[in-house]
C-alpha cells in the first residue's frame, strides 16, 4: 500500500503540516489584495502603507539613470552569474571585508532562512531579546528549534541594559546555544543597541562555541558602512553581519540580503543549500549603481531623522498617544486606552495601514509599529493620530 503522501515530506516540513508548528505564513495573500479589501471595508480611497519598511524616498536617482545605459534588455536571454564576484568584490571594498566573507541572496528572509538550514535540527537551542525581528522566531521554528526569550522591559523602551546582559550571560553558560539573535537597530522597536553591551555579548558567546547573527537591515539609520559590525569579523569567527538592500537603499523590489563572516565553512555551507541562480542580473546592476552612490543613502537616511523629531515632536502633545523613541525609520506607538485591534481599526477608517506586532515580547501591549514616510504622509499620520486622541475625551 502506497503511505500517505505527508509521510514521504521530511521532518521539518512534517512539522509545519501535521504539526501546525508555527512560523508558516500564508504566502497566497498580495498585498495588492490586502490593499484593495482593506479600501472596500473601510471606503477609503486611498491607503497609506506605513506598515513596511521601506524607503519612501526610493533608491537613488543614478539608479535609474545607468540603468538605461546598461544593455540589459539585450541580456535578458543570459543567466545570471553564479558567484556574483563584482558585487561581493564592491561590498567588500564598503564595508572593509574580504569578497570571499560575503554571500548573497534573495532577500534578508532567503539568508535567515539558510542559516537555520545550515545550524538547526530539532531540538537545538537559541537564545533572542524579546521583542525583536519575528522572522528569527519564524525560521528557527521551522527547523524544530527551540527559543529561550530575554524579556525586554517596556518601562526603559525595550532598551538592553546591564541586566539584560548578564540574563544573556547565564542563558548561555547554561544552554550552550547554537545560535543568538539580534537585530541592530531592533525591529520593530528601532532601538539602537550600544556597540559595547554587543561586544561584551559575541565575547561571552564565542567561549561557549555560540555564534551571533547581527541583522542589521535598518543599519544605514545609525551612520556609514563604517558603523557596521562587519569590521569585528576579522576578529570573532562566531560573528554573523546582516545586510540588505530592502530598507535604505530603496530597492526592496529586487530582493537582495547579504551575509559577512570570516569563518568560510559558513559560507560554504550556505552555498550548499542555496539555489543556482538566486539573483537576477538586473538585481545585481541596481544594487552596485545603488552601492556606489552612499551619499544618496547618507541623505537619505538624514532626511528620514528629521522627519522623525518632527513626528515624534507631534506626537509627544498628544496625551492618549504612547510611542518609543526610535533610532531608526520605524517606531512603536499605541493608544493608551484602546486596544491593538480598536487602534488599527480607527487607523484603517482614517486610510491608514500599520503594521500588527503579535511576535513574542509584546504580548497584550497593544503596539503598532509605523514607519517614517514623506512630510506630506507623515502629516496625514499625525492628522489621523491627532482625531484618535480625542476619542471619547
Amino acid at each position: 500500500m502506497i503511505p500517505k503522501v505527508h509521510q514521504l515530506f521530511n521532518h521539518a516540513t512534517q512539522l509545519a503540516l501535521i504539526d501546525n508548528v508555527d512560523g508558516y505564513v500564508d504566502k497566497q495573500v498580495s498585498y495588492r489584495m490586502e490593499t484593495e479589501q482593506i479600501q472596500k471595508e473601510f471606503g477609503v480611497k486611498h491607503l497609506l502603507r506605513f506598515d513596511l519598511g521601506e524607503n519612501c524616498d526610493g533608491f537613488s536617482p543614478k539608479v535609474h539613470q545607468e540603468l538605461s545605459q546598461t544593455g540589459l534588455i539585450g541580456n535578458l536571454h543570459e543567466y545570471p552569474e553564479i558567484t556574483h564576484d563584482s558585487l561581493r568584490e564592491k561590498l567588500a571594498a564598503v564595508y572593509g571585508v574580504k569578497p570571499r566573507e560575503i554571500i548573497l541572496s534573495s532577500g534578508l528572509d532567503s539568508i535567515l532562512d539558510l542559516i537555520t538550514r545550515v545550524f538547526f535540527e530539532k531540538g537545538d537551542s537559541y537564545i533572542m531579546a524579546a521583542p525583536d525581528f519575528f522572522l528569527f522566531e519564524s525560521y528557527s521554528q521551522r527547523m524544530g528549534a527551540v527559543p529561550t526569550f530575554i524579556q525586554l522591559d517596556e518601562s526603559h523602551y525595550f532598551q538592553w541594559t546591564d541586566d539584560t546582559l548578564t540574563q544573556f550571560y547565564l542563558n548561555i553558560i547554561h544552554l550552550k546555544p547554537k545560535l543568538i539573535w539580534v537585530s541592530n537597530p531592533v525591529n520593530p522597536t528601532g532601538q539602537c543597541i550600544s556597540d559595547d553591551k554587543l561586544l561584551q555579548l559575541i565575547e561571552v558567546a564565542s567561549y561557549c562555541n555560540t555564534f551571533v547573527v547581527v541583522d542589521e537591515a535598518y543599519g544605514e539609520y545609525l551612520g556609514g558602512p563604517e558603523r557596521s559590525f562587519s569590521r569585528f569579523i576579522p576578529n570573532y569567527k562566531n560573528l554573523l553581519v546582516l545586510r540588505t538592500f530592502s530598507k535604505a537603499y530603496g530597492l526592496a523590489g529586487i530582493r537582495l540580503g547579504l551575509l559577512m563572516t570570516s569563518t568560510t565553512s559558513i559560507i560554504k555551507a550556505m552555498l550548499i543549500h542555496r539555489h543556482y541562480f538566486p539573483l537576477t542580473n538586473f538585481a545585481l546592476t541596481a544594487a552596485q549603481i545603488a552601492l556606489g552612490d552612499q551619499e544618496y543613502i547618507q541623505y537619505s537616511a538624514q532626511q528620514i531623522q528629521i522627519r522623525k523629531q518632527q513626528v515624534f515632536e507631534q506626537l509627544s502633545k498628544l496625551k492618549q498617544l504612547k510611542f518609543i523613541p526610535s533610532d531608526s525609520s520605524i517606531f512603536m506607538m499605541k493608544h493608551l486606552w484602546l486596544t491593538a485591534d480598536e487602534f488599527d481599526y480607527e487607523l484603517k477608517k482614517r486610510g491608514i495601514l500599520a503594521s500588527r506586532l503579535q511576535q513574542t515580547g509584546l504580548e497584550g501591549l497593544n503596539y503598532l509599529r509605523f514607519t517614517i514616510r514623506t512630510p506630506a504622509e507623515n502629516e496625514i499620520l499625525l492628522k489621523s493620530c491627532r482625531e484618535i486622541n480625542q476619542l471619547n475625551t
